[in-house]
């Protein structure tokens, strides 16, 4: 009986002696190796990185071949349009004074014709324009058309011969404004004269009808 306790007793202090040395050889919970395969894979990730600010200075060479030839073109084309307005100034003054001319004007042919010639100086040399008359004046308006007009020369022969008339017929007026109109918008105007005078600079938009009459030479 006793062996039999004493047997007992040293197996229980046995195993507890082993169970001590058993825990206290194994290493703490957080410092057992974790397999390869259980390991976070967000952990082997980098940190995001903001990529650098793009530069775009200095520009590459055909970028500035680019602006230059694109500067070049909005020149040109400002230069164009100056250019044209300027050119047509003239013409478009003496359209805007053919609406004030009326059949009651009593020397409304020589209105009329003062209009063609003041924008005819200031396209054409003045020593070329300013001495024609008549029949050479009448060749000259119908010479500087852009293109053959049977229609347009009549209707011009007939305002030049009521410049002449003492007494114009007051049913060719409509014939002859209409017929300045068409010449100022088909006549070929040139652009080498070098200086683009006014239809103003003439005075026609200055002084009553009796000063422009005045003005204008009896042979116009």
């Amino acid at each position: 009986m006793q062996s039999s306790i004493f047997s007992t007793h040293f197996l229980s202090n046995f195993l507890s002696s082993y169970t001590k040395s058993a825990a206290q050889s194994m290493p703490p919970a957080n410092q057992i190796p974790v397999p390869p395969q259980q390991q976070d894979p967000l952990a082997q990730l980098r940190d995001i990185h903001v990529p650098t600010e793009v530069n775009i200075w200095p520009l590459d060479w055909g970028w500035w071949v680019a602006i230059a030839v694109v500067l070049l073109a909005l020149f040109c084309l400002y230069k164009a349009i100056t250019a044209h307005i300027r050119h047509n100034k003239a013409r478009k003054q003496a359209l805007a004074l053919l609406e004030s001319i009326s059949a009651q004007q009593s020397n409304w042919p020589v209105a009329l014709n003062s209009i063609l010639k003041r924008t005819a100086m200031s396209y054409y040399p003045t020593q070329q324009v300013a001495g024609l008359y008549g029949k050479q004046w009448q060749a000259f308006l119908t010479s500087a058309l852009k293109s053959s007009d049977s229609k347009l020369e009549s209707d011009l022969g007939l305002l030049v011969s009521n410049v002449y008339q003492a007494t114009p017929n007051p049913s060719d007026f409509e014939t002859c404004k209409g017929a300045v109109k068409n010449w100022l918008s088909k006549a070929k105007l040139p652009k080498n004269k070098g200086a683009y005078g006014d239809v103003n600079d003439g005075g026609l938009n200055d002084g009553s009808p009796h000063d422009k009459q005045a003005k204008e030479p009896h042979h116009a």
